[in-house]
């Protein structure tokens, strides 16, 4: 059987943009033929991707296939159960179908949009990225056990069905077909299923650690802090995959460098040039934390971009901006800071935090909006920064980038429906600044009870360069000219003054906001 090709329909309803040939499976950028407003059904691709009834762009899907093993087929019931089991995990990417054909499966999830796959050649993790990856790993595993299911494959495709997203090392579960129920009535079966789990993680691991397949060389290859992991797995020592997520927990903690890193930066905001109010709002602030007496630096960093018309635009990011602030200092930073800078054990939580601040500030725009009779609506990114960490948290298209060794890139996701079409292939990078439906997100503070927050972390290096920044500037300046402003300023602050200029003399349509943090 064929890969499917540009243009081909799965199931009826998925319409293939491109693929991405791998050693053992394939991925596909693919549009959802049924409309998500309307729910009009397309026999083909539309023009532009867009509705043909409503104009509202179509939904981006990413699709995994892989060969499937005679006798793992899963019933409708059970394919039901996963798909809602894969949105009540941040590791796990949402899935919308899994379809069967001959021998073939294909799990059809929500465009991530920026990610990649764990594929040769990759460059080696460090410690801090590889155990990061396997927990993340670890904990969507023991929470599928925890619901009857258990990974029933080990080998490369298994490790293909997983992705990095974002531009940071969160590694998530993209393919869930690979999935059978838990043989709960026959204990020797049991025992052999969470072995496997094991044997999965531990393959995982010395794979993050060493860009190679364990089946293809030896354990002796492990990295001699990973290596009793990878042993006592391969052994079956371990009663559960949570038993090893805890055994991560006991490796002691990287010595502190010397001269650790420090992060320095500058912040900047204007109306731009067609506007008098100005809807963007910014905050920064930096302190040192004691730790094992050693001082290690602390940076938080946020731009908030408002939405509402009249007033509410402003009101809407400095209650953002406000309540974020106010959560992280006073209710959760100072207090409860863990000493560790490292991502060890099997919680995340500066993510945790984020998500949390983000959360309390949604809840007030939607009670606030209420009360004045307006749409309070606000986008989002921030990062936190613990020693050489950084945790990036975005809702909406502000964005954050990464420059380092002379490349931008950016690491966090645009929420909004050309992002979409993108991701799908179906426009070009360049359409999204003129594009109609341009200014159109799905997702960002004030709209829903619940939003959805990005969360992922970044280690850092010395030299490394963080931008945050509003609409108002990227779709003003190109990426490269963000990068050549940044690489040519002498200062974060030089910098943040001449991309504001920048995004003014290109025309200013909308409010600009931009940090740099720089870390020396």
């Amino acid at each position: 059987m064929a890969p499917l090709s540009v243009g081909q329909v799965l199931a009826r309803r998925y319409i293939i943009t491109r693929a991405r040939a791998l050693t053992h499976s394939i991925y596909y950028d693919a549009l959802d033929l049924i409309c998500p407003a309307c729910k009009t059904t397309h026999a083909t691709m539309p023009p532009g991707g867009l509705c043909r009834q409503c104009r509202v762009p179509l939904t981006t899907v990413l699709i995994h296939e892989r060969h499937t093993r005679p006798g793992s087929r899963l019933s409708d019931g059970e394919i039901k159960r996963l798909l809602l089991l894969s949105a009540g995990n941040v590791n796990i990417l949402s899935h919308r179908d899994i379809v069967r054909y001959e021998k073939r499966a294909y799990a059809v999830v929500e465009h991530p949009g920026q990610w990649g796959v764990l594929v040769r050649g990759r460059r080696q993790r460090s410690l801090d990225e590889t155990l990061a990856g396997a927990v993340q790993v670890g904990q969507a595993l023991a929470y599928l056990y925890d619901h009857g299911f258990a990974h029933s494959e080990i080998g490369g495709a298994s490790i293909e069905s997983l992705v990095v997203v974002g531009g940071g090392m969160d590694v998530k579960l993209a393919d869930l077909s690979t999935c059978i129920p838990l043989p709960s009535s026959d204990a020797q079966a049991l025992r052999a299923q969470i072995n496997r789990d094991v044997t999965f993680l531990g393959n995982l691991l010395f794979y993050l650690a060493t860009s190679k397949e364990l089946s293809r060389t030896s354990v002796e290859f492990t990295p001699p802090a990973l290596r009793p992991f990878v042993e006592r797995a391969m052994q079956a020592q371990y009663a559960s995959v949570s038993d090893m997520l805890t055994d991560f927990s006991l490796l002691p903690s990287a010595p502190i460098p010397t001269r650790p890193l420090k992060p320095s930066h500058g912040q900047a905001t204007h109306p731009g040039q067609q506007h008098t109010r100005n809807e963007d709002a910014v905050v920064t602030f930096t302190f040192d934390k004691e730790q094992d007496g050693r001082s290690v630096p602390i940076g938080f960093y946020l731009v908030a971009d408002g939405m509402g018309g009249h007033d509410a635009g402003d009101v809407a990011s400095r209650t953002v901006n406000q309540i974020v602030t106010d959560w992280i200092i006073k209710t959760k930073v100072l207090p409860n800071l863990r000493k560790a800078t490292r991502k060890l054990t099997t919680e995340n939580v500066p993510g945790e935090l984020l998500t949390q601040a983000i959360q309390q500030a949604n809840e007030t725009l939607l009670r606030r909006g209420k009360a004045k009779g307006s749409d309070l609506g606000s986008t989002v990114t921030a990062a936190l920064v613990i020693g050489d960490v950084a945790t990036i948290a975005s809702a909406g298209d502000s964005r954050t980038y990464l420059l380092r060794e002379g490349r931008l890139e950016q690491i966090t996701q645009d929420h909004s429906l050309v992002a979409r079409l993108v991701d799908a292939g179906v426009i070009g990078p360049e359409e999204m600044r003129t594009h109609p439906q341009r200014n159109q997100i799905y997702r960002c503070l004030g709209h829903k009870p619940v939003v959805e927050v990005d969360t992922f972390t970044i280690q850092l290096r010395r030299g490394d360069r963080l931008v945050l920044c509003s609409d108002g500037l990227w779709e003003m300046v190109l990426d490269p000219e963000i990068q050549r402003i940044v690489e040519r300023s002498r200062s974060p602050q030089q910098a943040c003054d001449a991309l504001v200029e920048a995004a003014n003399r290109a025309g200013g349509e909308d409010n600009i906001a931009v940090i740099v943090v720089e870390m020396e």
